[in-house]
């Protein structure tokens, strides 16, 4: 690489620098004094486009012609390929000395930036100069040219043929309107319409009314021939007759026997010659009882009252027909307003459709004439908006390929050894992050605890048991908490026993809650040296229920130091850890249990020790699987879900324990 590095000559860069500045319309945000704050992404369009007049042929072309291809490209004239192909002929000379100046003239735009660099390689460093101070001035010339837009004075002289017509259309709008009393042809038209609608609605009812007057006097008339003159008013017949001395005298009589027999007996004699002088008159008006008739007529009343019902209707008659002549003579009159606003209503709307085109027209002609004067003004002002701020230079030293192409070996040999590091990792079996574990197992990290020798796992390890307690307190149905929990592992080099005792000391520590750790290893593990005082006395876990218990071995229990905490003794060869036990006998245990203690928590031996775990998966709330970094292998942990998951069990999710970073915390965080 080296000694091909050598070969390359020594080029000259000479560079400018141009700024393109905006108007209030490119710029971004104003500050208070007006000022653009911010460069908008009008204004790198418009930079852009400055850019490509740059990097036009006919430019280039010019600045070709200018400097000379000689002088610029001599190889253009030498013969191609070691001499076996002839010189380009003057036509291809020209094209291929355009494609030449465009790879070599390199124009960069800063980000988010107004400044455009151009520069340009040469093995000369005066040509490079030149070429660069000659593109400048042939840019400047060119664009002022390509600016011209001299398109206002048109515009402004159709504005104003577009203005004298739409003023004669409003002037004869205007008089039509008055001619025949519009204010709004469609508002008129319906109040005629509306006003002859009423009008024949009202000539129904009149000639309605009219029928009717006339079925009434007719009938009025009828019935007035055929009533007769006079009607009786009464007639009497009685034997009744006014101050008869003998009914009379009977009632004085009857009057004074009713004082008297309030005073004497029956027998008293003026009583008994009262009721003899009463028999009497009842005989005698039994035997002469006279009758009287009596009969009279008057003038019959209905006649005058159909009389003046007649005259009524006459009258209301004549009154009806003037009324309907009448409204004849309105309906004419609206008929023949609906008829002439029916006609010019055609010519108005033929004035308002002209009236409106013209407008729109006249609106059009005036805004295009404004943004062609701005366009004209800004054309005679582009070359200010593009200054040069920096002229043309080249350093003396010039530069060279050669290390370049010695950073791109080492480039090279990096990428080489990071493709093997890439595919050595590809073929890993081992997991080191959680986002690894979540896609390889296909199980959510609940947790992740780091390395306790590293500085990073200095009180991070805490917050994180803090936190998956909290979560597997959610984790029930309904959000309750977990009553029982197992914890699995698929190899010793887990070390869940650590993990387990930490998760049962934050929820007694945390939350109060009377713990139970059920430890299923076959040897003594380290709970009873870290948890359990010397001189702590063990006593039964399971009491006699009267089924069978005596016969079954079973393990004792062992306050911690701790209150709320025990730990089981001796549990993988009492009835827990024996895998004959039925299903049903340990689910009624774990019951019993449960009414003792608030959490129980079953640390099991590694799946590759004892598989007890199967036996207790469908019977706890749930299993968390343990996956040490670094040290878990892949198809053990694949394995341990599977069967967990066939056996009926459900998983919490996975733990990452004994994570370590493998990249300085400085360098991390820039990557």
């Amino acid at each position: 690489m080296s000694i091909f590095a050598t070969q390359f000559p020594l080029f000259y860069k000479a560079e400018a620098r141009l700024m393109v500045l905006f108007s209030r319309e490119q710029s971004g945000a104003q500050d208070l004094m007006g000022a653009p704050t911010v460069v908008s992404v009008d204004g790198l369009r418009a930079t852009a486009t400055e850019v490509g007049i740059l990097r036009s042929s006919e430019v280039l072309q010019k600045v070709i012609a200018d400097i000379g291809e000689e002088a610029l490209f001599p190889e253009l004239l030498r013969p191609r390929l070691f001499g076996l192909l002839p010189a380009y002929s003057p036509e291809e000379r020209t094209q291929r000395a355009i494609d030449l100046a465009q790879e070599r003239i390199h124009i960069d735009i800063p980000t988010d930036s107004n400044i455009v660099t151009v520069s340009f390689d040469h093995e000369n460093r005066e040509i490079a100069l030149s070429v660069v101070q000659v593109l400048l001035d042939v840019y400047l010339d060119h664009r002022a040219k390509v600016f011209e837009n001299p398109r206002s004075p048109f515009l402004l002289k159709e504005a104003e043929r577009d203005l004298q017509l739409l003023q004669e259309t409003e002037r004869e709008l205007t008089q039509t309107k008055a001619r025949y009393k519009i204010i709004d042809i469609d508002q008129d038209i319906l109040l005629a319409v509306n006003q002859v609608d009423s009008i024949v609605q009202r000539s129904r009812q009149m000639d309605e009314r009219q029928a009717a007057v006339r079925a009434e006097i007719e009938e009025a008339a009828k019935s007035l021939d055929a009533l007769p003159i006079s009607v009786p008013s009464f007639q009497e017949t009685t034997n009744h007759t006014d101050n008869d001395a003998v009914r009379n005298e009977r009632l004085a009589l009857q009057l004074e026997r009713r004082q008297l027999s309030e005073r004497y007996q029956a027998d008293y004699p003026r009583i008994q010659d009262i009721d003899k002088q009463l028999d009497a008159i009842t005989n005698f008006l039994k035997k002469n009882q006279p009758i009287y008739k009596t009969d009279r007529q008057v003038r019959n009343p209905t006649i005058e009252f159909l009389t003046n019902h007649y005259l009524t209707l006459k009258i209301e008659g004549e009154a009806v027909t003037h009324q309907v002549a009448q409204l004849a003579a309105q309906k004419a009159i609206a008929e023949k307003r609906v008829a002439e606003l029916t006609l010019v209503a055609e010519k108005i709307n033929d004035l308002d459709r002209r009236r409106s085109i013209q407008e729109e027209t006249y609106r059009e002609y005036n805004r295009r004439a404004e943004a062609a004067r701005i366009e004209e003004a800004t054309a005679r002002l582009r070359s200010a908006n593009v200054r040069v701020i920096a002229s043309a230079y080249a350093s003396p030293t010039g530069h060279s390929m050669v290390p370049s192409l010695l950073a791109g070996g080492v480039f090279l040999g990096l990428l080489l050894g990071a493709v093997s590091g890439i595919i050595a990792a590809y073929g890993r079996q081992v997991m080191l992050t959680p986002v690894e574990v979540e896609k390889r197992l296909g199980l959510p990290v609940v947790s992740s605890f780091s390395d306790e020798h590293q500085p990073r796992a200095k009180g991070k390890n805490a917050a994180e048991m803090i936190y998956l307690v909290a979560r597997l307190r959610e984790a029930g149905p309904e959000n309750t908490t977990l009553k029982t929990l197992q914890v699995v592992s698929s190899s010793k080099l887990e070390n869940q026993s650590k993990f387990v005792r930490q998760l049962a000391v934050e929820v007694v520590r945390g939350y109060g809650e009377k713990t139970l750790i059920i430890d299923l290893n076959e040897k003594m593990s380290a709970h009873r040296k870290t948890l359990v005082r010397p001189d702590a006395e063990a006593a039964p876990l399971l009491t006699d229920d009267g089924e069978g218990l005596a016969d079954e071995i079973t393990p004792d229990v062992l306050p911690t130091v701790l209150p709320n905490l025990f730990l089981t003794e001796n549990a993988s060869v009492s009835v827990l850890g024996d895998p004959r036990v039925n299903r049903q006998r340990l689910a009624e245990i774990l019951d019993s249990l449960g009414a003792s203690y608030d959490v129980i928590i079953l640390d099991l031996p590694p799946f590759d020790v004892h598989r007890i775990g199967l036996r207790y998966a469908p019977l706890t709330d749930g299993s968390l699987t343990i996956v040490r970094a670094a040290a878990t292998r892949l198809p053990a942990a694949l394995n341990l879900k599977e069967t967990i998951l066939s056996a009926g069990g459900d998983i919490l999710g996975a733990v990452l324990t004994e994570r370590r970073y493998y990249i300085p915390k400085g360098i991390l965080r820039w990557l």
